[in-house]
């Protein structure tokens, strides 16, 4: 597999895909040999990085893949604090006294956070009102 498709830049679907079925084997063939710890460097995970790069960039460019969300120092402080009380979702949002499919998007960054829940997060939770005004 060395040489092939290796330095080039991908700019059609075809070539993407014959590339993320040359990575699939790779890590099929180097998960086989065990050659595929974390920390490893050989010929086989230095192959499918370079590839990988290769398919991000096309990805990047001609394919419309939303970016994983990351998570906001809010979004953490809130899961933390019902984490730390060994809380689940549904009793957090009871708790907050709000839907929990709502409190589910709010979480996800799908859905943005009201002025009264943003007061309940400050007065229930304890979360500083500065970070709330940031980030909410």
């Amino acid at each position: 597999m060395k040489g092939k498709n290796m330095d080039k830049k991908l700019t059609t679907r075809q070539e993407y895909d014959e590339v993320k079925a040359i990575v699939e084997a790779l890590i099929a063939e180097a998960t086989e040999k065990g050659m595929l710890e974390p920390e490893m460097d050989n010929e086989y995970t230095r192959q499918i990085a370079e590839l990988s790069k290769q398919m991000a960039q096309y990805e990047d460019e001609y394919m419309d893949i939303l970016p994983l969300r990351e998570k906001t120092p809010l979004i953490r402080s809130i899961e933390d604090y019902f984490y730390a009380r060994n809380m689940k979702q549904k009793e957090g949002a009871q708790f907050l006294g709000i839907n929990e499919s709502v409190f589910s998007q709010i979480l996800s960054g799908k859905r943005r956070i009201t002025m009264p829940l943003a007061k309940r997060l400050h007065s229930k939770l304890g979360i500083n009102a500065e970070m709330i005004l940031e980030y909410a």
